[in-house]
């Protein structure tokens, strides 16, 4: 039996957080729901985070900015200091695709299969109130697949721990949703058999690509040159063409097929 698993957020690292936010922002009329760092000028208070995850996060040197998109999110990380993974990250590679973050109703299953192959975790966040188990992408290639678990409440009943309490209120109208996380590599059957064997959910294969069909949404792995690496990202949008038009306007590259580049990853928009 297939454990329940949805697409819930991705994330991309950069060094212009709040230069990209602005671009995001202006394109798409997204808001800011929450984040680490003073994010007041978004119109997010500042509030002191429970002492467990202030602790954690100012661990990993970053701030960050969520913002709701229909009911996933999009999440900007930024390196604060100079020994991270994310700073190594973007020394290495540049920015970009970051993390597929999906939701599950159990964690367990899923850091079992992970377990028996030997592969090893990037991070765990473990609240009383949330868990996630990170997969690092050594093991898996492409990017940091992310399994979470919310502990309060009943499975995907909507919440959702890291985009705090404000999401609903943050939300715009007009998009339905990150439908679909698109990672590139050289050999993409290669990696979708990775993420497949963590997942426990079949490959189909179409045509050069290869996909992950999830509960809602799905990742899909597709030809690419260089190192793997999470490249493009569809959401459903109902202006299309007004996106396109004020991306154009604020200087972003306007690729084919309704493509938004920002960082090095492609925002694909469909009909909502």
């Amino acid at each position: 039996m297939n454990e329940a698993i949805r697409l819930r957020q991705i994330c991309l690292v950069t060094d212009r957080m709040e230069e990209v936010l602005d671009v995001l922002i202006a394109t798409f009329g997204w808001q800011v729901c929450y984040g680490k760092g003073d994010l007041t000028r978004y119109g997010v208070p500042q509030r002191d985070p429970p002492d467990f995850q202030k602790k954690f996060f100012e661990g990993l040197g970053l701030k960050s900015a969520i913002l709701p998109v229909g009911d996933t999110f999009l999440e900007l990380v930024a390196p604060v200091t100079k020994n991270n993974a994310a700073r190594r990250f973007l020394d290495r590679r540049g920015p970009g695709g970051y993390m597929v973050i999906t939701e599950v109703g159990d964690t367990e299953p899923f850091d079992a299969r992970r377990t028996q192959k030997g592969w090893r975790l990037a991070g765990e966040v473990d609240y009383p109130t949330y868990h996630e188990l990170q997969n690092d992408p050594r093991d898996i290639g492409g990017a940091i697949l992310s399994f979470s678990q919310q502990r309060e409440g009943k499975p995907f009943d909507g919440g959702w721990f890291p985009a705090g309490p404000d999401k609903l209120e943050k939300t715009v109208p007009g998009y339905g949703g990150i439908i679909e996380a698109t990672v590139s590599a050289p050999d993409p059957a290669e990696i979708a058999g990775r993420w497949s064997r963590l997942i426990g959910r079949a490959v189909a294969i179409e045509g050069e690509s290869h996909a992950i069909a999830l509960d809602r949404g799905r990742i899909r792995f597709a030809p690419g040159e260089g190192k793997p690496r999470l490249s493009a990202i569809r959401i459903l949008a109902e202006d299309i063409s007004g996106a396109l038009a004020r991306a154009q306007a604020a200087g972003l590259e306007v690729a084919s097929h309704n493509g938004i580049r920002v960082e090095n990853v492609t925002i694909m928009l469909d009909a909502a």
